[in-house]
């Protein structure tokens, strides 16, 4: 038989643990109580910082604005000067000078002294260290106003017709530019061609650097030979060895032209009689000079 003993009354019944654990906790407890509060004041550290950052960010915005509508406003009211006009030059190195002149003309400063003027034979006019020469445009609307410095001419100023340079079987792709009243430069790849109507010759320039000059009154070759066969009537049927061109120039100067490309061109001349009283001359396989007198 068990009994059981009852505590007397006014006895202490200790109901916590007093070991070592105890005191482990107590600690722990504390130690994160102390985190806890340091997290709490770096929350309101941050919280703080963001919202002046976020402040800062509008006040930015607000007058990066403000300063965008004072750029617009000034941008409004300023003149925006338009670029200097270089007609008849596309376009001249930074800080030229161009004044018209009473004769229509112009006259052009460049930076570093050099003096152009246009002529109204569409002739270029420059002066460099007081030193004047005339330079014509080409080829196309290239023009070299000193060796090795090119500028560009507007097309519209270099005129180009067919017609008036007076030359039927031209390929479309020939370029055909008036560099003054009587001369014409052809761009018939490979071949560049000068006619003048003054003179009545047309000047082939070939790819070797020969220079075949055909006229009436003057036909000669520079850097090759070509044979001349007189005909009764005045005409000359001509040869070129080495380019291999040939043809016929008739008595009153119209030019008959088979290129060793296979072009065949006719170059008329003004007032040059061709085809008056029956006398004209109609040349086939110009090349081997095979030509047909009619009606002499």
């Amino acid at each position: 038989m068990i009994s059981i003993e009852e505590p007397q009354a006014g006895a202490v019944v200790e109901q916590t643990d007093s070991g070592e654990n105890h005191f482990i906790l107590k600690d722990m407890a504390l130690q994160l109580a102390g985190i806890k509060a340091e997290i709490a004041g770096m929350k309101t550290i941050i919280e703080a910082s963001h919202n002046a950052s976020e402040a800062l960010k509008q006040q930015a915005q607000e007058a990066l604005e403000a300063h965008i509508q004072n750029t617009q406003d000034y941008m409004d009211q300023v003149t925006t000067e338009p670029p200097p006009d270089f007609y008849p030059f596309a376009s001249l190195p930074e800080g030229s000078q161009v004044k018209d002149l009473p004769d229509g003309n112009r006259l052009f400063t460049l930076s570093d002294g050099m003096i152009l003027k246009t002529n109204d034979d569409h002739t270029i006019s420059v002066i460099v260290d007081g030193e004047p020469h005339v330079v014509t445009p080409g080829p196309a609307t290239s023009v070299e106003v000193s060796p090795g410095r090119i500028y560009e001419l507007v097309p519209e100023w270099i005129e180009t017709t067919v017609e008036q340079a007076g030359i039927e079987g031209l390929p479309i792709s020939a370029q055909v530019d008036q560099l003054t009243e009587h001369r014409f430069s052809i761009e018939l790849a490979p071949y560049r061609l000068l006619l003048d109507h003054q003179l009545k010759t047309l000047s082939v320039i070939n790819p070797s650097g020969s220079i075949d000059i055909l006229g009436i009154a003057r036909i000669e070759g520079v850097g090759e030979t070509i044979t001349v066969r007189i005909l009764a009537d005045g005409a000359k049927g001509f040869s070129c060895e080495e380019s291999g061109h040939g043809g016929l120039i008739e008595s009153g100067g119209t030019i008959h032209l088979s290129m060793k490309s296979g072009t065949s061109l006719i170059v008329r001349f003004p007032d040059d009689g061709s085809g008056e009283n029956g006398g004209s001359i109609s040349c086939q396989g110009l090349c081997n000079l095979e030509c047909e007198e009619r009606d002499l």
